[in-house]
């Protein structure tokens, strides 16, 4: 006998799905973008919710509770640093507060001289030079002090998992879609993020543009492997998540010369398997519209954070569906009614033809990026309101 919570699972299943292929539902789905923002909306401090299994699950039935949801982007909880503390590196501490925040000097552990090892062969060279680098265990001889450690590590990524399921079980448990299937930076961001940093890519980009984009293609499969080790088949509303970092900051015949070879070359695989894929473009992508028009059609949903929306709906809302445009800035300075009108003419600009999600511009993370009631009264708004009729 299906239950009133299947039967809501499967219509915002199929909710998401015929809008993640930019095809028109019964209604505009309204979607999670609450990450650590709920644990201070449950009353708690990032650190008090770390190692506090109860705590944590409290945050998560609030924070997909209270609100109205079709799907959630992602949890709304932070990670601790156990794993690299363990390692004895990694590029990221957690500050008083508990937030993650970029260690100084940590990202930067290639050379500029080292892309052709890069590119003759990744596997090996981050195994075998980049990790011993940046992880004080994995560097020096083996040892079985070193062997009792990396079981530890083990055992953390298996509870790390047990914890996930548990928070996906949960929001299964109200009928909401966990809408993120698997994610992937793609290879030039993986560079920028984890062997370059900032300065080091751009002086690269400068200096040796054609090593960048062999780099990238060279970590295609890398990407793929690592995506692919961890998900299923394509699962209807849902989509695998990729951040985007580096181009914001590159012109069009840099992004062209450097990052839009292993960009599309990875769309195109997992497209072609079936997969949607939600691109975040953080900031601003406007300046790169030309590129993004080529990306595969009816398969790509773009999250988009500083965008003009109505903007990006017109030169890409053949192509893709656009979710975002509620400010967390508003939702936080704003009146409740200044909200629901600002949802309302999204809605009313966005949502005719199908292919619009409605969420926030940005991921939630401060207590700063909205007021609950606003939050409510938006999400539950845009639900009445964003009806096809």
């Amino acid at each position: 006998m299906t239950t009133n919570i299947e039967r809501l699972y499967e219509e915002r299943k199929k909710r998401l799905d015929i809008t993640m292929h930019n095809g028109q539902a019964d209604r505009v789905p309204v979607v999670s973008m609450v990450s650590t923002w709920g644990v201070y909306y449950a009353g708690y401090t990032l650190k008090e919710v770390l190692d506090d299994e109860e705590k944590g699950d409290e945050v998560v039935e609030k924070a997909y509770g209270d609100f109205y949801w079709d799907g959630i982007f992602g949890n709304p909880l932070v990670e601790g640093t156990d794993i690299y503390d363990i390692l004895g590196g990694g590029t990221f501490a957690l500050n008083a507060d508990g937030m993650r925040q970029t260690k100084p000097g940590s990202i930067k552990v290639m050379n500029e001289n080292e892309y052709p090892d890069l590119i003759k062969d990744p596997y090996d060279f981050l195994l075998n030079t980049i990790y011993p680098r940046r992880y004080k265990l994995l560097n020096g001889p083996y040892t079985d002090d070193k062997y009792k450690e990396m079981c530890t590590v083990a055992d953390k990524i298996k509870e790390k998992g047990i914890k996930y399921k548990r928070y996906n079980d949960i929001a299964k448990s109200k009928g909401l879609i966990v809408s993120r299937q698997g994610s992937f930076f793609n290879p030039v961001d993986l560079i920028l993020d984890n062997l370059r940093d900032f300065s080091g890519i751009m002086s690269d980009i400068k200096r040796q543009p054609e090593m960048v984009k062999e780099a990238g293609l060279a970590m295609v499969q890398y990407c793929i492997d690592n995506v692919e080790h961890s998900i299923n088949e394509p699962e209807p509303g849902c989509a695998i998540f990729a951040p985007m970092h580096l181009p914001q900051f590159l012109s069009p015949k840099d992004f062209e010369r450097v990052y839009w070879p292993s960009f599309i070359k990875l769309a195109n695989y997992f497209t072609n398997k079936g997969y949607v894929i939600r691109y975040y473009f953080e900031s601003n992508y406007e300046h790169l519209y030309d590129y993004l028009q080529e990306l595969p059609k009816g398969q790509i949903v773009g999250l988009f954070e500083d965008d003009d929306l109505r903007k990006a709906k017109k030169f890409l809302g053949n192509n893709m569906a656009i979710a975002g445009g509620m400010p967390t800035s508003l939702l936080y300075l704003g009146s409740t009614q200044e909200c629901i009108d600002y949802a309302k003419a999204l809605i009313d600009d966005l949502a005719p033809g199908g292919g619009y999600i409605f969420a926030m511009n940005k991921i939630m993370l401060s207590p700063t990026d909205g007021r609950a009631e606003n939050l409510k009264a938006v999400t539950e708004f845009a639900h009445e309101y964003g009806v096809y009729k």
